[in-house]
Protein backbone atom coordinates (compact mmCIF):
# COMPACT_ATOMS: atom_id res chain seq x y z
CA UNK A 1 0.00 0.00 0.00
CA UNK A 2 0.87 3.64 -1.14
CA UNK A 3 0.60 6.70 0.97
CA UNK A 4 0.40 9.18 -1.67
CA UNK A 5 -2.50 11.79 -1.31
CA UNK A 6 -2.24 14.23 1.08
CA UNK A 7 -5.41 13.23 3.45
CA UNK A 8 -3.64 10.12 3.65
CA UNK A 9 -1.48 9.03 6.59
CA UNK A 10 0.35 6.12 7.27
CA UNK A 11 0.97 5.32 10.89
CA UNK A 12 3.05 2.92 12.48
CA UNK A 13 2.61 1.75 16.05
CA UNK A 14 5.63 0.23 17.67
CA UNK A 15 4.72 0.74 21.40
CA UNK A 16 1.66 0.52 23.06
CA UNK A 17 0.29 0.01 26.58
CA UNK A 18 -2.55 1.52 28.76
CA UNK A 19 0.42 4.51 28.94
CA UNK A 20 2.06 4.99 25.98
CA UNK A 21 1.03 5.14 22.39
CA UNK A 22 4.17 5.45 20.43
CA UNK A 23 5.28 5.02 16.64
CA UNK A 24 6.01 6.96 13.37
CA UNK A 25 3.35 9.29 11.17
CA UNK A 26 4.20 9.42 7.55
CA UNK A 27 3.01 12.06 5.94
CA UNK A 28 3.23 12.31 1.98
CA UNK A 29 4.50 16.12 2.05
CA UNK A 30 7.33 16.15 4.83
CA UNK A 31 10.82 14.33 4.19
CA UNK A 32 11.04 12.22 7.51
CA UNK A 33 8.39 10.79 9.57
CA UNK A 34 6.90 12.46 12.65
CA UNK A 35 7.41 10.28 16.13
CA UNK A 36 4.41 10.78 18.62
CA UNK A 37 4.88 9.64 22.39
CA UNK A 38 0.84 9.63 22.83
CA UNK A 39 -2.05 9.49 21.04
CA UNK A 40 -2.28 13.33 22.00
CA UNK A 41 0.77 14.39 20.18
CA UNK A 42 0.02 12.23 17.11
CA UNK A 43 -3.62 14.13 16.70
CA UNK A 44 -1.90 17.37 17.15
CA UNK A 45 0.56 16.33 14.28
CA UNK A 46 -1.57 15.14 12.02
CA UNK A 47 -4.08 18.12 12.49
CA UNK A 48 -0.80 20.32 11.99
CA UNK A 49 -0.20 18.84 8.63
CA UNK A 50 -3.81 19.12 7.69
CA UNK A 51 -3.84 22.53 8.46
CA UNK A 52 -0.45 23.23 6.29
CA UNK A 53 -1.84 21.54 3.31
CA UNK A 54 -5.57 23.29 3.81
CA UNK A 55 -6.71 19.65 2.57
CA UNK A 56 -9.49 18.29 3.20
CA UNK A 57 -10.71 22.00 3.70
CA UNK A 58 -11.79 22.40 7.14
CA UNK A 59 -15.96 23.08 7.83
CA UNK A 60 -14.80 24.93 10.98
CA UNK A 61 -12.86 27.61 12.87
CA UNK A 62 -10.96 26.45 16.06
CA UNK A 63 -11.77 28.25 19.35
CA UNK A 64 -9.76 29.57 21.67
CA UNK A 65 -9.81 31.39 24.81
CA UNK A 66 -6.89 33.49 23.99
CA UNK A 67 -7.13 36.21 20.95
CA UNK A 68 -3.24 36.05 20.13
CA UNK A 69 -3.77 31.73 19.04
CA UNK A 70 -6.11 33.11 17.16
CA UNK A 71 -4.69 35.77 15.17
CA UNK A 72 -1.53 33.23 15.07
CA UNK A 73 -3.51 30.85 13.22
CA UNK A 74 -4.82 33.51 10.70
CA UNK A 75 -1.33 34.27 9.91
CA UNK A 76 -0.22 30.99 9.62
CA UNK A 77 -2.67 30.19 7.28
CA UNK A 78 -1.90 33.18 5.15
CA UNK A 79 1.22 31.88 4.50
CA UNK A 80 0.22 28.52 3.14
CA UNK A 81 2.66 27.01 0.58
CA UNK A 82 3.30 24.07 -1.96
CA UNK A 83 4.87 21.22 -0.01
CA UNK A 84 6.63 18.80 -2.29
CA UNK A 85 5.02 15.28 -2.69
CA UNK A 86 6.41 12.52 -1.33
CA UNK A 87 5.12 8.48 -1.62
CA UNK A 88 6.10 6.39 1.14
CA UNK A 89 5.78 2.78 0.36
CA UNK A 90 4.61 0.85 3.74
CA UNK A 91 5.61 -2.57 2.24
CA UNK A 92 9.09 -0.94 4.27
CA UNK A 93 7.37 1.18 6.73
CA UNK A 94 5.68 -1.26 9.01
CA UNK A 95 5.16 -0.83 12.85
CA UNK A 96 6.18 -3.32 15.37
CA UNK A 97 2.97 -3.54 16.85
CA UNK A 98 0.46 -2.68 13.80
CA UNK A 99 0.54 -0.64 10.53
CA UNK A 100 -2.54 1.48 9.16
CA UNK A 101 -3.34 4.06 6.39
CA UNK A 102 -5.44 6.84 7.46
CA UNK A 103 -7.19 8.49 5.27
CA UNK A 104 -8.91 11.91 5.99
CA UNK A 105 -11.95 12.93 4.06
CA UNK A 106 -13.43 15.33 5.76
CA UNK A 107 -13.11 17.88 8.77
CA UNK A 108 -16.53 18.26 9.98
CA UNK A 109 -18.20 19.29 13.43
CA UNK A 110 -14.61 19.93 14.92
CA UNK A 111 -13.25 16.46 14.01
CA UNK A 112 -12.31 14.05 11.16
CA UNK A 113 -14.16 11.43 8.87
CA UNK A 114 -12.79 8.98 6.98
CA UNK A 115 -11.34 6.11 6.47
CA UNK A 116 -8.85 3.57 8.33
CA UNK A 117 -7.27 0.65 7.00
CA UNK A 118 -5.27 -1.85 9.10
CA UNK A 119 -2.40 -3.30 7.10
CA UNK A 120 -1.50 -6.35 8.85
CA UNK A 121 -4.99 -7.59 8.73
CA UNK A 122 -6.36 -6.14 5.18
CA UNK A 123 -9.52 -4.75 6.81
CA UNK A 124 -10.76 -0.98 6.34
CA UNK A 125 -13.62 0.31 8.20
CA UNK A 126 -14.94 3.94 8.15
CA UNK A 127 -14.83 6.34 11.38
CA UNK A 128 -17.02 9.59 12.11
CA UNK A 129 -15.00 11.32 14.57
CA UNK A 130 -11.32 11.06 16.00
CA UNK A 131 -12.22 8.80 18.83
CA UNK A 132 -13.65 6.25 16.58
CA UNK A 133 -10.75 6.39 14.83
CA UNK A 134 -8.64 5.50 17.62
CA UNK A 135 -11.19 3.78 19.34
CA UNK A 136 -10.85 1.23 16.11
CA UNK A 137 -6.84 1.46 15.85
CA UNK A 138 -7.41 0.04 19.79
CA UNK A 139 -9.37 -2.71 18.67
CA UNK A 140 -6.82 -4.45 16.82
CA UNK A 141 -4.03 -4.43 19.25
Amino acid sequence: MRVSDFGTFGICLDKYSAETFEGRLYVPYFEEALIFKSIHSLLLQMNKALDAAGVPHPFFEYRSFSEAKVKKKEKDNDKKEDLPKKTYDHGQYAGKIATFLVNILYRQNATWQGTITWVEGEKSDNFRSALELFMLAESVI
